[in-house]
C-alpha cells in the first residue's frame, strides 16, 4: 500500500510542514523586534540558544514516551500546542513574550520524534526507509523555506497582527491530525504486516558520528537562519527582502535533502555526505559578501549543499538503535539541535565582538569540520536501504 494512501502519513507530513513554518520565523521575528526590545546580537543568539536547547533537551524524553505510547497525542497535539504558544508570543508585550517563543520549542520537540519515526515508516509498521524519511524532512524544509519569507512579507505589508494568519492555519492542521492519526490503542490493535526490528545493541560509532556531523551542519544552518536576518536588517534591507533570502536558503536545504538521497544511490552515502558538505564551504563563505540578485543564487546553492546529508544522518541514528525508532529520532535530533543551539549563542557573542558578517561566514568552517568527520563514517551506515533492508550497520 502506498504510504500516501495512509492518513497518518499525510498527517505527519502536513504536521511537519506546519511546525517548521512557525519554527523558521524565529530569526525574522527577533530581527524585527531587535529595535523595539533593544536586543543585541548576543541577546538574539541567547534566545535562539534557549529556543533550541529547551527543545533539544525535551526531544529524547518525548521520543522515549512515544516508543511506549505512539499515536496522536504527540504528533497532532504538539502542532496545536505550538500554534497556541505562538499566539501567546504574538499577543504578549515586552521581553516576556520571548518566554512563549521558547515554550513553543517544547511543543516542536514533542512532535519531531514521533513524527520522524512514523514518517520514516510511511505511517505504518514497516522498517524505517531513507526515502520516506526524506519525504518527511522535505515537508519540514518546505515549511522552513516559506516561513521566513512569509513572516517578512506579512510584517512589512500588513503589520504584526497578520502573523496570526499562519498560526490559525497551523492550529487547523493539528486539529485535522487528531482525526487522521490513530490513537495508541488503535495502533496497538492494528495488524502488523512488516515486523519492525526488535531492540538490539546500540552501534555507538555510527550514532555519535551522525550526531556530531549533523550538529555542525545544523549549527551552520541555524546561524544563517537566526543571525542572517539581523545582519541583512543592519544593512538596511526590508523584512520581506531578508525574509526572502533566508527562505531561499531554507528552500535549498529542502532540495538538498532530495539531491542527497539521489546522490547516495549513485556514489554512496559517505561520499555524498563528504562532497556536499565540502562544496558548501565556499557558498556559505560568500553568502554575506554577495550583493544584488546574485545573493539569492548563492543562498540557494549554500542551502542545497548544506542540507544534502540531513535525512540520511537521522536514518543512521534510527538504525544504530534498532527497535527504538522514536527514541533514536529524539536523541539524534535533540543532540544535533543542542550542539547547534549552543553554537548559535557563541556565534552571537562573536558577532558582537567581531561582526555579524564574520559570524555568518564562520558557518563555512563548521561544514568543513563536518566533512572531515564524515571521512570516518562506516560506509554501510549511510547507504540508503533497499525496500527489504532494515539494518546494515
Amino acid at each position: 500500500m502506498s504510504p500516501f494512501r495512509r492518513p497518518a502519513f499525510l498527517a505527519v507530513l502536513l504536521g511537519h510542514f506546519a511546525v517548521d513554518l512557525l519554527n523558521s520565523q524565529t530569526g525574522v521575528l527577533l530581527a524585527t523586534l531587535s529595535g523595539p526590545l533593544a536586543l543585541t546580537n548576543a541577546d538574539i543568539g541567547l534566545t535562539a540558544t534557549l529556543f533550541g536547547l529547551s527543545g533539544a533537551a525535551a526531544q529524547p524524553v518525548f521520543g522515549w514516551l512515544s516508543d511506549r505510547r505512539p499515536g496522536r497525542w504527540a504528533a497532532a497535539g504538539a502542532v496545536i500546542g505550538m500554534a497556541g504558544m505562538f499566539a501567546l508570543f504574538l499577543g504578549t508585550p515586552g521581553r516576556f513574550a520571548l518566554l512563549f517563543l521558547i515554550l513553543a520549542s517544547i511543543c516542536s520537540a514533542a512532535f519531531h520524534p514521533a513524527g520522524a519515526d512514523l514518517g520514516a515508516r510511511g505511517g505504518g509498521a514497516g522498517p524505517a526507509m531513507a526515502g520516506l524519511a526524506s519525504l518527511f524532512f522535505l515537508f519540514g524544509q518546505i515549511g522552513l523555506s516559506i516561513g521566513p519569507a512569509l513572516s517578512g512579507y506579512l510584517i512589512e505589508h500588513w503589520g504584526w497582527m497578520a502573523l496570526y494568519g499562519p498560526v490559525i492555519v497551523v492550529a487547523l492542521v493539528g486539529v485535522a491530525g487528531l482525526t487522521m492519526i490513530p490513537s495508541s490503542r488503535a495502533l496497538a490493535a492494528r495488524p502488523v504486516t512488516r515486523t519492525a526490528a526488535p531492540p538490539g545493541p546500540i552501534v555507538w560509532r555510527a550514532l555519535l558520528l551522525a550526531v556530531l556531523i549533523g550538529g555542525l551542519r545544523v549549527w551552520a544552518q541555524t546561524t544563517v537562519g537566526n543571525l542572517g536576518p539581523k545582519y541583512f536588517h543592519d544593512l538596511g534591507l526590508s523584512p520581506s527582502t531578508y525574509g526572502a533570502i533566508v527562505g531561499v536558503f531554507m528552500l535549498g536545504i529542502a532540495l538538498g535533502g532530495i539531491l542527497g538521497g539521489w546522490l547516495a544511490d549513485r556514489i554512496g552515502g559517505r561520499a555524498m555526505t563528504i562532497a556536499t558538505l565540502a562544496l558548501s564551504v565556499p557558498a556559505l563563505f560568500w553568502l554575506p559578501v554577495v550583493t544584488g540578485p546574485a545573493i539569492y543564487a548563492v543562498a540557494l546553492l549554500a542551502g542545497v549543499l548544506n542540507g544534502g546529508p540531513h535525512s540520511l544522518l537521522v536514518v543512521i541514528a534510527q538504525r544504530a538503535m534498532p527497535g527504538r525508532g522514536s527514541l533514536a529520532s529524539g536523541l539524534a535530533l535533540g543532540s544535533m539541535f543542542a550542539i547547534s543551539s549552543s553554537g548559535v549563542w557563541l556565534s552571537g557573542l562573536v558577532a558582537d565582538q567581531v561582526g555579524l558578517g564574520f559570524a555568518v561566514q564562520a558557518g563555512a568552517g563548521l561544514d568543513a569540520a563536518a566533512a572531515l568527520l564524515a571521512l570516518a563514517l562506516p560506509f554501510a551506515s549511510v547507504a540508503r536501504p533497499t525496500a527489504g533492508a532494515d539494518s546494515n550497520l
